[in-house]
């Protein structure tokens, strides 16, 4: 048997992932094994185990490509103005990636997030979910120091509600897919939040 190229294994590697996180987001997580990964692209289950030791490795390994992709090339956010294009930004992108709101219907609304597999995961796990709230207190922060915003104003209050707002736009998108305009609801919500806000 040939042994395959550094580079073709990667290959497989993503072909893998890819699989799964189709299985994933029909079947959910816990209804998934190896072998539906498999044969959802015509490998052996032994391939497969060959890339991933068991299932919460490949789900860390697609939490971990989620977490570089979405999160990659930041935007400095010192004013309202570039929180709410930050913001609508990331929801256009979200729109316009179908692997993407894939991923984030199989977290949502499929993965069964059990004490156990939140334990198992939890570093990768508590980097995603911390993640976004710190992101939106940094940029609040800025806008504080920047002036637009008050001093009396609670930076921590203030980046849970935009994250909520987040969250419910998020989760609406995604569930109604291209029959809502998830960019436009976004940058709306935002202008509602600052306009309540604002100095």
């Amino acid at each position: 048997m040939v042994r395959k190229t550094k580079e073709e294994a990667e290959n497989t590697k993503r072909e893998i992932m890819k699989a799964a996180l189709d299985v994933f987001s029909q079947k959910g997580y816990s209804r998934t094994t190896f072998e539906d990964i498999a044969a959802r692209i015509n490998l052996t289950k032994g391939a497969v185990y060959w890339h991933f030791k068991n299932k919460p490795d490949l789900l860390m390994e697609l939490l971990r490509e989620h977490f570089d992709k979405r999160f990659q090339n930041e935007p400095v956010v010192n004013t309202f103005n570039d929180l709410r294009s930050a913001m609508v930004a990331e929801a256009e992108r979200i729109q316009n990636d179908i692997e993407e709101r894939k991923f984030l219907f199989f977290a949502m609304f499929q993965m069964e997030w059990s004490e156990a597999m939140m334990n198992k995961l939890h570093e990768t796990i508590q980097g995603v979910r911390d993640f976004p709230l710190q992101r939106i207190k940094k940029a609040l922060t800025n806008i504080k120091n920047n002036g637009e915003l008050a001093d009396d104003i609670d930076v921590d209050e203030v980046a849970l509600l935009v994250l909520h707002v987040w969250k419910g736009a998020l989760s609406d998108g995604i569930v109604k897919g291209n029959n809502c305009n998830f960019a436009h609801i976004v940058g709306r919500s935002i202008d509602l939040v600052v306009s309540g806000i604002k100095k």
